[in-house]
C-alpha cells in the first residue's frame, strides 16, 4: 500500500478552503453593500477582509505546494495558522461554537507537517 503524502492532502484542503472563502467574501460584500446601515469598518474587517485574507493565503499555499516552490513550507505554515484562526474566530467574537473544530485539526496537522524539524546529526558520521 502506498503512503499518503499528508502535504498533498493538505494542499487540496487549502485549495477547497480558498474557493470556499472566495465565495464567502463575495457574499459578505454583497450583503454589506445591500444593507448600508450595517456598512461599518468592523463589519468589513470581521467578515469581508478576514475572508479575503483566508482565501489569499490558503490559495497561495495550495499553489506553492502544488508546484513544489521553495516558499511552500512558509505558505503551508501560514495556511495552517489561518485554519486555527478560522476555529478561534467565533470564540474571539464571543460565540462559543464548535462547528469549526475540523479547521483546528487541519491547522494542527498542517503545523506538525510544515514546521521545520530539528534533526540531530551524529557528528561521528561523515558524508563524503
Amino acid at each position: 500500500m502506498q503512503d499518503i503524502d499528508i502535504r498533498k492532502v493538505l494542499c487540496w484542503i487549502f485549495a477547497c478552503t480558498s474557493l470556499m472563502y472566495i465565495v464567502l467574501c463575495l457574499r459578505s460584500i454583497r450583503t454589506i453593500s445591500q444593507n448600508y446601515a450595517s456598512l461599518t469598518l468592523s463589519n468589513l474587517l470581521v467578515f469581508a477582509l478576514f475572508e479575503a485574507v483566508v482565501a489569499a493565503i490558503t490559495g497561495t499555499a495550495w499553489w506553492t505546494i502544488l508546484k513544489g516552490e521553495p516558499s511552500a513550507r512558509g505558505w503551508g505554515i501560514a495556511a495552517s495558522l489561518m485554519h486555527i484562526l478560522i476555529f478561534l474566530r467565533p470564540i474571539i467574537l464571543g460565540i462559543v461554537w464548535w462547528h469549526h473544530a475540523g479547521a483546528l485539526v487541519i491547522g494542527i496537522v498542517g503545523l506538525v507537517n510544515f514546521l521545520p524539524r530539528h534533526e540531530q546529526r551524529n557528528p561521528n558520521l561523515h558524508t563524503p
